[in-house]
């Protein structure tokens, strides 16, 4: 195949669609060495040479068009010179052929293999004969990823250019004022500036950038891909501190700023000062750190009232001075003209420059602890040991003090700091929390805030308290514990002793709590057991913990009161040890034998007790491997007699949580005839509660056969017959195993939700029928059903709809609760899906006002679809808004929840459009003035929050919002 001819050429040269035509085949034959590229240039030298500018242009055009297309390691070495040479040589055309030779430009650099010496040769030739900035928008664009695209390949070449390349890209840089090319300028120059040598144009380069800071520009709100401000002042500041020749230039440009009344200048100057202290070596800034610390100081001390402009401030100090730190000369100069400024207004807590001070001196601590922390604990000293220092002034002292120490001991200094200072603290923090050991103390007359305060400097200086100070503190620790009326948590400090002093703790704290236990209060006794669990995990008292509350859970003697608090012990322990720990205690302790035998044969036994025993058994079983879950169930399962509290309970604990693996076919019919009688014959709730949840997770977990299928058919039947006598009792126990059979998806759940649905006319049974869906779709966490049909809600959705849909037509209020109740549990996309059926309904709802849990439930759904300003609704506000005036008013039947969710909900309306509320709004307006005084604070709240929307409906703000949307 030969080159296009020229009358191929001229066709092609006619239109913009024609050439890039002609360019894809073209490219495709030249991939396919039909011909070569210098053919393609000599049959195309009629238009590049032509003295009429518009064919030149479209011949150019067209070459840079089949450059772009072609792969790029497609022509050799010899071919890219010669089209360099060309390209070079078009750059003194007219202006109007340089976008094509830009094109072109772009095409060669990235070829496989360009010649890397005619990179320079292309960049002077450009910067001498044309500008970036006399480009269009678009071109520059190009333009500025060329440059991105050399500067990362081409290091060498571009570094070989000197200051030619640095001079060019400042002349092609300045001036430039689109966002989107300042954001690839921006995100690329960081890394030129931190490898380039900058030489003699280091000033001029800064100055390019600098002219654009603080970044002021609003993004356009068409642009769906628009370029944020902080986006964009986050890149100009890396610019801006990529060079360390930049830094005297960067911090004059910053606190020139600073000054501005601007939030966002602020802001920004301020973030400039915290990169440049991380990005320059301290060497570099230190000249100019008495400039920046006036320039802080200024806006931390006494402090700024904008509390986003304070908080940057000192976190750019912090960054300053902890990368001083590891420079000592360099360190204590910029500590020593910061603490010279605040140190004095520590002595005085109740100067007003008390609290910018202590601010500022955490953050002297944070950046170099020994220096500083000595000299901020020395003046604190000097007030500590002042005659007139209040219980007050110490409070506040002590809390600074204890921060003191944790970044300290965050910077593995606390060993470091001045002995003598350090433990004259301590001496005074001690003695404060020792005076709960004078006879006078009264512990209902103070506040005990000292001793907290105290006991928050001890938690962090434990490591470096002498052994002095220690025997003190263990002295007021048994003081506290014992103490009959204190009741303070120490655990902090008490695990820390522990792991650095396990024996001094063991003799002097634990051992005398576990040896005078029997003679201590309840209340001194639930204090030790909290003390004492989170000692456990170390060994050293792991065994002591651990007799002490296994002697008082199973010991004959123990009182009840006492064995409660031992249980609930026990049951915090397991929850907070891990599985081997608990495995490990049942295979030593036979833990499990001892609560079943604990709870069959102890008499006096509460139903807390049996509550706490169960849920030991529970944890226990749960973390046991699943053949000794089978042998243990099987081993006492049997002997249970789930008529007495204590055996049941002991089966919630072994069957409540039980693997869904294991079966229990042997002892389901068993299980759910006993369960179910005593539900219908108790009178105790928490037992029958106990009883409704083992049904439920039992028939969940049960496996789909015939024989377990006709089991619960056959408790089912007990039940229908149980409700025509009218047993309240029945129709719960049935909700109970519909839930069980619904979320696990077993088909017989539908004649549950059927029988339940028939229930809802019943003159006797209806409301104990629509809480029978309650039952059936609402959450139960502390319920275990393990087997999840997926998307059963939905199916629930549609059983019902399928049993109800009918009637709730003719609905009756029974209906609509039971209806309301469901679709609390079905997600909001299929409520979305049938909303032309069930918004009738929601509606009929709203306007029953007489049961305050449903309507709770109706006023959310609705405000979730208001809230998203659904169509349907805009359009059936006049169904609305009135139900929601109305459970707005005061009335018995309307709680308190149900005035503030109807009023919530009149407020979300307010964010459908103005021409849809303004025929509402008088009304709205002028009834919503009752709820103003209603005797709820909280009702008038929302009252005052939906009035005041409703007021503002057709005002501007709301005219510019819908103008915006």
């Amino acid at each position: 195949m030969t080159t296009p001819s020229r009358d191929t050429l001229e066709k092609a040269l006619k239109s913009d669609q024609k050439l890039v035509k002609a360019a894809t085949q073209i490219a495709k034959d030249l991939t396919s060495k039909a011909y070569d590229i210098s053919d393609l240039a000599l049959a195309l030298g009629f238009a590049l040479s032509s003295p009429d500018m518009e064919e030149r242009v479209a011949g150019t055009n067209l070459l840079s068009a089949v450059l772009i297309s072609i792969p790029q390691d497609l022509l050799q070495e010899r071919q890219l010179e010669f089209l360099s040479s060309f390209y070079m040589d078009r750059l003194r055309d007219h202006h109007n052929v340089m976008p094509a030779i830009i094109d072109g430009i772009d095409a060669l650099v990235h070829m496989k293999a360009v010649p890397h010496a005619q990179i320079s040769l292309i960049l002077e030739s450009f910067f001498e004969h044309t500008t970036c900035q006399s480009q269009t928008r678009g071109d520059r664009t190009k333009l500025f990823h060329i440059f991105q695209y050399l500067t990362a390949n081409f290091k060498d070449e571009l570094q070989a250019m000197a200051g030619d390349f640095v001079y060019g890209l400042i002349n092609s840089i300045d001036g430039e004022r689109d966002p989107r090319n300042l954001d690839i300028i921006f995100s690329f120059m960081p890394e030129f500036l931190s490898t380039y040598p900058l030489l003699h144009l280091a000033e001029e380069m800064f100055e390019i950038f600098a002219c654009y800071f603080p970044i002021d520009f609003n993004p356009s709100k068409q642009d769906p891909a628009a370029i944020t401000r902080d986006e964009l002042a986050i890149k100009l500041t890396n610019c801006l501190v990529a060079n360390n020749e930049f830094a005297e230039g960067t911090v004059v440009l910053a606190i020139e700023k600073l000054e501005s009344e601007l939030l966002v200048a602020k802001l920004d100057s301020i973030e400039l000062l915290h990169q440049a202290a991380l990005k320059f070596p301290p060497s570099v800034l230190e000249p100019h750190f008495d400039l920046i610390w006036q320039a802080m100081k200024t806006e931390t001390f006494p402090g700024n009232d904008n509390e986003e402009i304070l908080k940057s401030s000192l976190k750019a100090l912090s960054a300053l001075l902890e990368r001083a730190s590891h420079i000592p000369d360099i360190s204590h100069s910029y500590q020593s003209s910061i603490l010279g400024v605040i140190l004095p207004h520590l002595s005085d807590v109740n100067q007003r420059l008390f609290h910018p001070a202590t601010g500022i001196a955490l953050v002297c601590v944070s950046g170099d602890a020994p220096y500083a922390a000595d000299k901020i604990l020395n003046s604190f000293l000097l007030k500590l040991q002042a005659a007139d220092a209040s219980s007050e002034q110490r409070i506040k002292i002590y809390y600074i003090v204890s921060q003191v120490y944790k970044l300290s001991a965050l910077r593995g200094s606390l060993q470091k700091l001045d002995t003598a200072i350090r433990e004259s603290v301590q001496d005074d923090i001690i003695a404060s929390l020792r005076l709960i050991e004078q006879e006078e103390f009264d512990a209902e007359k103070e506040d005990l805030e000292l001793q907290k305060a105290a006991l928050s400097v001890l938690n962090e200086s434990a490591p470096v308290l002498s052994e002095k100070q220690r025997a003190l503190i263990y002295k007021a620790l048994v003081q506290l514990i014992t103490h009959p009326s204190i009741d303070f948590d120490f655990t902090t400090l008490t695990i820390s002793l522990g792991a650095l002093q396990p024996v001094e703790v063991q003799s002097n704290f634990i051992d005398v709590c576990v040896r005078n236990f029997e003679i201590f209060s309840t209340f001194v006794k639930r204090k030790i057991y909290t003390n004492l669990l989170p000692l456990l995990p170390q060994i050293a008292f792991t065994q002591r913990i651990l007799d002490l509350v296994m002697t008082q859970t199973f010991n004959n003697n123990t009182a009840e009161p006492v064995r409660l608090l031992a249980l609930e012990a026990l049951n915090k322990l397991l929850l907070l040890q891990d599985q081997r720990f608990i495995v490990d205690l049942q295979q030593e302790s036979n833990l499990l034998h001892k609560l079943i035998e604990l709870g069959q044969r102890t008499e006096g036994l509460s139903l807390q007790s049996l509550e706490q025993i169960a849920g030991a058994l529970s944890r226990i079983i749960q973390q046991l491997p699943l053949s000794e879950q089978s042998s243990i169930v099987s081993e006492y399962l049997p002997g249970l007699n789930l008529s007495q509290s204590a055996d049941l309970y002991i089966a919630k604990g072994l069957l409540g949580y039980l693997h869904k693996d294991i079966t229990l076919d042997d002892h389901f019919e068993r299980l759910l005839t006993d369960l179910t009688q005593l539900s219908l014959n108790t009178d105790n709730e928490k037992l029958r509660v106990i009883a409704h949840h083992l049904l439920c997770s039992m028939v969940n977990k049960m496996e789909c056969n015939p024989a377990n299928l006709s089991k619960v058919k056959k408790i089912t039947d007990q039940l229908k017959v149980a409700i025509k006598k009218n047993d309240v009792r029945a129709v719960e126990i049935l909700a109970w195993v519909g839930k069980g059979l619904v979320v696990a998806g077993f088909d017989e759940a539908a004649d549950i939700v059927g029988d339940l649905s028939d229930l809802l006319k019943h003159p006797s049974l209806s409301t104990a029928a629509a809480l029978g869906f309650d039952i059936i779709a609402a959450e139960y966490p502390e319920l275990d059903l393990p087997v999840v049909k997926f998307l059963y809600k939905q199916k629930l959705f549609h059983t019902i709809m399928g049993k109800m849909g009918s009637k709730l037509a003719n609905y009756c209020v029974h209906h609509l609760k039971a209806f309301v109740y469901v679709l609390k549990a079905t997600p909001q996309a299929v409520i979305k899906l049938n909303i032309e059926q069930l918004g009738p309904l929601l509606f009929k709802s709203l306007e029953e006002h007489n049961e305050a849990h449903s309507l709770c439930i109706a006023l959310g759904i609705c405000e979730k679809f208001v809230t998203q300003q659904d169509s349907y609704f805009q359009g059936h506000l006049a169904h609305l808004i009135p139900s929601c005036l109305e459970l707005s008013k005061y009335k018995a039947q309307h709680t308190m929840q149900v005035r503030i969710a109807a009023l919530q909900l009149l407020y979300d309306v307010t964010k459908y459009p103005t021409f849809v509320l303004l025929p509402h709004k008088v009304d709205v307006t002028l009834a919503l003035a009752a709820a103003l005084d209603d005797p709820k604070r909280l009702v008038r709240n929302s009252a005052v929050k939906a009035r005041n929307a409703w007021y503002l409906v057709g005002a501007p703000r709301f005219v510019e919002n819908i103008g915006e949307a």
